[in-house]
């Protein structure tokens, strides 16, 4: 394999035992993994190990607090109004398992290696080994075999494993009785470092960070950057002890959640600390952001605009490649100062860019609010037509001794359900059923809709007269007693021409008869 091919690092629970997440180590280990070159992964032993020395304490420290609280009780002529939450275990571990799976990679330890790694403790074999009172290292034996199952299972990766337990694991070169029949035929692909410093030695090149502090100021204020910021600003920012922020009176309030996407504006960058892995180069920078926008204080949900300063580190690439920067460790919004000129002079900017904002949402919801509430109101107004109902009972008018089974048969009943959803409404209609269906629609009243919007400019006045054409129930009737009404799909033309009247004659029912405001509306 070249060196600019992906490999796995696995570290050993000692490389790696009590590692700060938002610390420079994990860092390191992040930018390895984001720079594409390398996986950086720990068996599912050393998880669970690193989760363990995070949390094995906590139900003895709660016990200790327990038994604190009711001494002082006893001391106390008083009662204590104190209280301790209910312990929870599984809540630590999950945190810390979340914090370091967003740091690693987790390889897993299958049944089948477990059950060899049991059974090597039990014979006391490395890279298990006998006390005097018992065998132990059963774990160590749960790591290695699960090493061995990753080279098995990815037969073109090499794996460097991160240990400085040469006691247990052997010194690279050499693996004691039965490791040594382990690992055969695989010597080649498996290769050891003592601990975390000679990773960083191997693969990376710290670099100066003013090389990258131009192109950093140029990523970190890009509209895309911003915008990540502020989405991540909604989902992290959640308190019900609430945060400080400035009022646009520059008064101290509280808030507890922003109610949308704030504007971000970058204030400043330092510490630039750089990593050059295999041509790539990888920053990390503490920055400090200025937000505005609309939040929510208490359950009364009091609305107001707040601006606050938020800081956090940022992992990003000055490659210029496609990479988006990741977001470390975000700190605590805390107050702007409101002597600060830059500071409130850039508040004013996110002020108008929030306003120019919601203009433009404003007139987007006022516009797509209109349309939809004229066509609810619309289509409320408009009665649900039966047309085969109707052509039904107008036929049973005619014949009343007969059925229109009796007179059609069901089969060309059935033509003629089909072929009405083609046929405009008023084909079923004579003028007189038009003039009293349009009569007795209902006037629909936008203004109520819409009480702080002018619609009339939108509201177009409705010719019904167009949407109603003048044949009358008596043609079409005898159209389909004579076979006349025919599928669209057998003959559009035939169709056309049985239904085609011409009534521009008559000044009352033609297509040039005057509108009526009232009842076109």
């Amino acid at each position: 394999m070249n060196a600019t091919e992906a490999r796995l690092i696995i570290f050993d629970t000692n490389a790696v035992n009590l590692l700060p997440p938002s610390g420079l180590r994990a860092d390191i280990i992040r930018k390895l993994r984001q720079s594409g070159h390398h996986k950086v992964a720990v068996p599912w032993m050393v998880m669970e190990e690193l989760v363990a020395h995070r949390t094995k304490h906590y139900p003895d420290k709660y016990r200790a607090v327990v038994n604190t609280l009711a001494k002082l009780r006893e001391a106390l002529p008083w009662e204590l109004k104190s209280s301790l939450e209910p312990i929870d275990l599984n809540r630590l571990v999950a945190h810390w398992r979340s914090e370091y799976e967003e740091v690693f990679e987790v390889i897993e330890t299958s049944g089948g290696a477990a059950r060899k790694a049991l059974a090597r403790e039990a014979m006391a074999l490395p890279p298990a080994k006998a006390t005097k009172e018992r065998s132990e290292g059963g774990r160590d034996a749960a790591v290695w075999f699960s090493i061995l199952e990753y080279l098995e299972e990815n037969p073109d990766e090499e794996v460097c494993f991160v240990t400085n337990n040469t006691k247990d694991f052997g010194d690279g070169t050499t693996y004691p009785y039965p490791m040594n029949e382990d690992v055969r035929g695989l010597e080649g692909r498996l290769t050891r470092l003592t601990d975390f410093d000679a990773v960083v030695s191997k693969f990376t090149k710290e670099v100066s960070g003013r090389d990258a502090e131009a192109a950093a100021e140029e990523l970190l204020r890009s509209l895309s950057v911003r915008d990540r910021v502020s989405r991540t600003a909604v989902e992290v920012l959640s308190s019900p002890v609430g945060f400080v922020g400035l009022d646009t009176a520059k008064a101290s309030v509280q808030w507890r959640q922003w109610l949308a996407s704030p504007e971000a504006e970058l204030l400043s960058i330092a510490d630039v600390l750089g990593h050059e892995i295999e041509g790539s180069v990888w920053y990390t920078a503490n920055t400090r952001w200025l937000l505005h926008g609309v939040a929510i204080d208490g359950d009364d949900e009091d609305v107001r605009y707040v601006s606050c300063i938020w800081e956090m580190k940022i992992l990003f690439s000055a490659n210029g490649g496609d990479e988006a920067p990741t977001l470390l460790t975000p700190g605590e919004p805390v107050l702007p100062d409101p002597d600060d000129a830059r500071c409130m002079e850039i508040i004013q900017k996110l002020k108008a860019r929030a306003s120019r904002a919601q203009r433009v949402l404003r007139n987007q919801l006022a516009h797509s609010s209109g349309e939809r509430l004229i066509a609810d109101s619309i289509a409320g107004a408009l009665p649900t037509l039966d047309v085969a109902g109707v052509m039904a009972r107008s036929v049973a008018d005619l014949f009343p001794t007969l059925t229109a089974t009796d007179l059609l048969g069901q089969g060309v009943i059935e033509h003629i359900r089909a072929s009405l959803p083609t046929l405009d409404i008023a084909t079923t209609l004579n003028q007189t059923a038009v003039d009293h269906l349009v009569a007795g629609l209902p006037k629909p009243d936008l203004s109520g809709l819409l009480p702080q919007l002018d619609l009339s400019h939108l509201v177009p006045k409705i010719d019904y007269s167009h949407l109603f054409p003048q044949t009358t129930i008596d043609q079409i009737a005898a159209a389909a007693l004579a076979g006349g009404i025919q599928s669209p799909a057998e003959d559009d033309d035939n169709d056309a021409a049985v239904l085609d009247v011409d009534d521009s004659s008559d000044p009352e029912t033609g297509p040039n008869r005057a509108t009526d405001p009232e009842t076109d509306r």
